[in-house]
């Protein structure tokens, strides 16, 4: 039992040496390593400071470039809190929260997340990242009970889902070719696969114009579907809210904005070029 203590005093006799030396070299003009660490302390904490601002100014703006503000783009998350969305049916905060600038659903049980405005024509932009298998999505001009199921006439009102997954995970080998990401889900298949591996950032755009709907994934063009072409897709709504789908498994989002659609085929390259007088998409 006295060693402990024995150790404690020793310690203790170190500390007020270095604390005499401190102030020896402190007497004499020279740097003391005790002020030299609380120096290097506050830079650091500083620094830090910078950072999350800098963090958190990004964030607020949507990740917003100098030609996508020109062309009318605005962020429609503000990184920190859940403004502009609204859970369906049940509170948001069962299962989204906003983590270090990132809009995050945990996968825990509760609702999909929904716009609390309306769009018809726009171009939608956003990285996400999933965990390994996980399964999420994007819904679109859905209507308030998110329906994106409509394949007859007769049938209730609905939009359209685009699909985010884990492309690679193994249990997924055997999907139909409409279930895999960027794909509008059951109706219009993803032309290739280009996801990254699970737990790093993918890029997203999604334009809708009418009845035409592309979508770029990571830099491909992956669909380029018209309605006119898909009894379908013709069926969908072409104004409702968006959403992102609550599938009971963890996915990060971040740097969501929005423009006026650039209509097929949609590219950065053809959004950067759009007028800078262009319209913003309309809302409620």
């Amino acid at each position: 039992m006295k060693r402990p203590l024995l150790r404690g005093v020793f310690n203790m006799g170190r500390l007020d040496q270095s604390r005499a030396v401190a102030g020896r070299n402190l007497a004499n003009g020279r740097p003391c390593t005790l002020v030299s660490l609380s120096v290097f302390g506050a830079m650091l904490l500083t620094a830090g400071a910078i950072l999350a601002g800098s963090a958190s100014a990004r964030a607020a703006d949507g990740g917003l470039t100098a030609q996508e503000r020109q062309a009318g783009f605005r962020p429609v998350f503000n990184g920190v809190d859940l403004t502009g969305w609204e859970g369906a049916g049940k509170p948001a905060n069962a299962c989204w929260l906003v983590e270090g600038g990132m809009l995050v659903c945990d996968g825990k049980s509760g609702p999909w997340l929904r716009s609390r405005q309306r769009y018809d024509d726009f171009n939608f932009r956003f990285d996400y990242r999933l965990e390994p298998g996980g399964n999420s999505g994007v819904y679109v001009r859905v209507p308030a009970n998110g329906n994106h199921h409509r394949h007859k006439p007769e049938e209730p009102e609905a939009g359209f889902e685009i699909q985010l997954l884990d492309d690679q995970d193994e249990r997924y080998a055997a999907l139909k070719d409409y279930q895999y990401t960027g794909s509008v889900y059951a109706i219009s298949p993803a032309t290739m696969r280009v996801c990254k591996p699970a737990g790093e950032w993918n890029t997203m755009e999604i334009d809708c114009l009418k009845g035409d709907v592309t979508v770029v994934h990571n830099g491909h063009l992956v669909v380029s579907a018209a309605a006119a072409d898909l009894p379908s897709l013709a069926l969908r709504c072409e104004r409702g809210f968006l959403g992102l789908q609550n599938h009971s498994s963890r996915v990060w989002f971040r740097n969501l904005r929005i423009g006026p659609a650039v209509g097929p085929p949609a590219s950065a390259t053809a959004v950067e070029k759009a007028d800078a007088n262009s319209q913003p998409p309309s809302k409620d």
